[in-house]
């Protein structure tokens, strides 16, 4: 029989924590490829969200719900992390004004959603993706073990609830400038040298005569 795709919904905490959980399996067993999983590795994470929650998701989806939680938990450490004890570690919440939520709304876009629903399985979290945020949004721990992370992470919204054919963000390729060969680089320096040698070469000669 074949299976149907449906909306794929996060609304149970069960369904966040089978992910989380398969995801840190699979990083431990056969590490990173680039920013997240392997591609066998995402294959067997929905495979357990199928066996456990009769859960049907494509790679994409769960790229998707990956970097949304990636930095969902960035937003969540740094407020974490400020002086003043605003979180509630029983109640997983943080103790703000509606003022100071707008003032960290303005900076990152993250916060409102972390306002609205809080952050699922923060241990699982830490665990999955501490080191590529230490203790800020974008610091970096020199302890850590996990690839530098170099990447940007795209504001694009993915709803806590349901998500269906999520616009690209990730996979889209993003256009850079064009950096110069090591090459090029060499030639201009040499060529540059050549500029300043020559001025000192003919001064020398003047001296001589």
């Amino acid at each position: 029989m074949t299976d149907k795709r449906i909306m794929v919904s996060w609304k149970s905490e069960l369904v966040d924590k089978t992910f989380l959980e398969a995801c840190i399996q699979e990083l431990t067993r056969n590490g990173r490829e680039g920013s997240g999983l392997k591609a066998s590795s995402w294959v067997v994470v929905a495979e357990k969200l199928k066996t456990y929650h009769n859960f049907i998701i494509d790679k994409k989806q769960m790229k998707n719900r990956y970097d949304y939680l990636k930095a969902k938990y960035a937003v969540w450490l740094k407020l974490k992390n400020k002086t003043g004890n605003i979180y509630n570690p029983v109640t997983n919440s943080f103790n703000m004004t509606n003022e100071e939520w707008k003032a960290e709304a303005e900076l990152n876009k993250y916060v409102d959603k972390l306002r609205n629903a809080p952050l699922p399985c923060p241990e699982l979290c830490t665990q999955l993706f501490d080191g590529a945020t230490s203790t800020g949004v974008h610091s970096w721990g020199s302890s850590s073990t996990l690839p530098h992370p170099n990447e940007t992470f795209s504001t694009q919204d993915f709803e806590d609830t349901e998500m269906y054919e999520p616009a690209p963000h990730a996979d889209t390729p993003t256009s850079t400038v064009p950096q110069s060969t090591s090459e090029e680089s060499s030639g201009r320096t040499k060529n540059n040298g050549g500029k300043r040698n020559g001025p000192k070469d003919t001064t020398l000669d003047d001296e001589l005569k």
